[in-house]
């Protein structure tokens, strides 16, 4: 009886195995079949995935990066600067701490403002570009947490901020994303215009007869790069540098001072901070009225 007994578990436990290998197979049978199905299904898809990689840097995309990524960037800067500006002349500590912590505020809220934001992967440099604007927040966030108050004032905390590392990578980041979206509108005017290259590489010697034959697309381009070279973190737009360059050009002045390439003429005008906000505007109809731009509203609004 205990022979038939032990010969049944056996048999039971033979049979249970061969059971859930059979379960196992039927299920990664299945698994590798749906998986087959899935792929054919939206196979019409990946054939035409081209269509979604392409480059394309249209009006569109320029204009959708501009509301969704690049007018809340430049909100948080504005109003970094102005807090800066009060922590400098503030002499109370409650309202020194206060301000550190408005910084922090703006530039948490923009964060997850841009953050929500999808841009089209059809331009890969606006895509990058809000990477970069994502790590600029964050580092403008972070530098703010980690600096020690303690009883300094506002003007030293102000000089500890500007000196410190996270702010200046964070201000560098932000120029990297100045410097593709830039690049993306030359691309964009490259498309419809063929006398403006999609890629251009600024020489430091460029001269300013040279500079003189560039379309607007090019020099604001130009512009970008040298801000992003030089640092040159301001409330000011690229277009704005390019106005004054082609002021000073125009009007004799970097002749009279013997400023011969493009980079002597932007030292000068970094070293007297002689560039102001809207400029671009103000030369609009002097020197860019035929010029090829995107309609994008840094370009019309007075």
């Amino acid at each position: 009886m205990q022979k038939k007994s032990y010969r049944f578990e056996i048999l039971f436990m033979l049979g249970f195995l061969f059971t859930l290998i059979a379960a196992f197979g039927t299920f990664f049978l299945g698994f590798k079949l749906g998986i087959n199905q899935t792929e054919a299904k939206y196979a019409h898809l990946s054939n035409h995935s081209g269509f979604e990689t392409t480059v394309s840097y249209e009006q569109q995309d320029l204009v959708a990066y501009y509301y969704v990524v690049f007018q809340p960037y430049e909100q948080f800067k504005d109003q970094y600067f102005e807090l800066v500006d009060q922590l400098n002349r503030s002499d109370s500590r409650l309202k020194s701490i206060g301000i550190m912590k408005e910084i922090r505020e703006a530039s948490r809220k923009q964060y997850d403002q841009i953050q929500s934001q999808s841009i089209t992967v059809s331009s890969p440099l606006l895509k990058d570009a809000q990477t970069d604007v994502l790590k600029s927040l964050k580092l403008f966030d972070e530098s703010t947490s980690r600096i020690e108050i303690g009883s300094k004032n506002g003007t030293e905390l102000a000089k500890l901020l500007a000196n410190d590392e996270f702010t200046k990578n964070a201000e560098n980041y932000g120029l990297k994303a100045q410097q593709k979206y830039y690049t993306s509108m030359m691309k964009w005017a490259a498309k419809s215009n063929q006398s403006i290259p999609a890629d251009f590489s600024f020489q430091d010697d460029t001269t300013v007869k040279e500079w003189t034959n560039f379309p607007l697309a090019v020099k604001n381009k130009i512009v970008s790069d040298m801000m992003a070279s030089s640092n040159l973190y301001v409330s000011y737009l690229p277009q704005d540098m390019t106005a004054k360059i082609d002021q000073m050009i125009d009007s004799g002045k970097a002749s009279s001072m013997k400023l011969n390439s493009i980079t002597s003429i932007v030292k000068v005008l970094m070293d007297t901070e002689a560039v102001q906000g809207k400029e671009f505007l103000k030369w609009k109809s002097t020197y860019y009225a035929t010029e090829f731009i995107p309609e994008l509203p840094f370009f019309s609004e007075q």
